[in-house]
């Protein structure tokens, strides 16, 4: 395990998402983030803060909030932003007239591991997106908290509807606000999404239960 520094202090494993301590638990943010979108994202090098906010049209219409409401996370002791991006191999991926299934899976899947991560600028992506130039929906998100309240942030992005990128954050600290202000627990942000599952899977229920007393008369 990589330990930074000298004092006693500072004797601790680098909090990362490629390099979490032992036995930390990876916490979903999908119930309250999946097909939200990533609306504004500002930093401070010098206050060492980043803000990202959030905006998620179907839970403001399940629970009847503002129109203008947006979900926001602050993140204080900032020492890690990075946005990366999977490029594809540029060699084709091709397979003859009749090769079995099977076969077309293994190439693909040969094709896909011979993709490239890299970085891009993370002063340009936020630039870019307070601009208005790109449209990021949120395909994935967790968050790993540490003992000492460390915070580490992965979100899946999807730009523009078709490129996929990776966006990391590495902070000492965080909290989440309704864009109003209002500070919500972890707990409070995720019990948005899901009351709004729960009810969106009752309705499924509901719906079949229905159609099959039609169909059975």
């Amino acid at each position: 395990m990589r330990v930074v520094g000298s004092t006693e202090d500072e004797q601790r494993p680098v909090f990362d998402w490629d390099n979490l301590p032992f036995g930390v638990t990876e916490e979903s943010l999908w119930p309250s983030l999946h097909d939200g979108y990533l609306m504004r994202v500002t930093s401070d090098r010098l206050e060492r803060t980043a803000r990202l906010e959030f905006n998620v049209p179907h839970l403001r219409e399940f629970h009847k909030i503002q129109e203008e409401t947006t979900f926001v996370f602050l993140f204080e002791g900032v020492n890690s932003v990075r946005i990366l991006h999977n490029m594809h191999w540029p060699g084709k991926l091709h397979w003859p007239p009749g090769t079995p299934r099977e076969e077309m899976i293994r190439l693909r899947a040969e094709y896909n591991a011979k993709a490239r991560q890299e970085s891009i600028s993370w002063s340009s992506f936020e630039t870019d997106l307070t601009d208005g130039k790109l449209e990021v929906e949120i395909a994935d998100a967790s968050l790993v908290c540490g003992t000492k309240g460390e915070i580490a942030l992965k979100l899946g992005l999807l730009l523009d509807s078709r490129n996929y990128h990776e966006l990391f954050v590495r902070s000492e600290g965080a909290e989440i606000q309704r864009g109003s202000g209002e500070r919500l627990t972890l707990e409070e942000f995720l019990q948005f999404g899901i009351s709004y599952w729960d009810a969106f899977t009752a309705r499924g229920r509901e719906q079949r239960a229905a159609e099959t007393n039609v169909d059975e008369t």
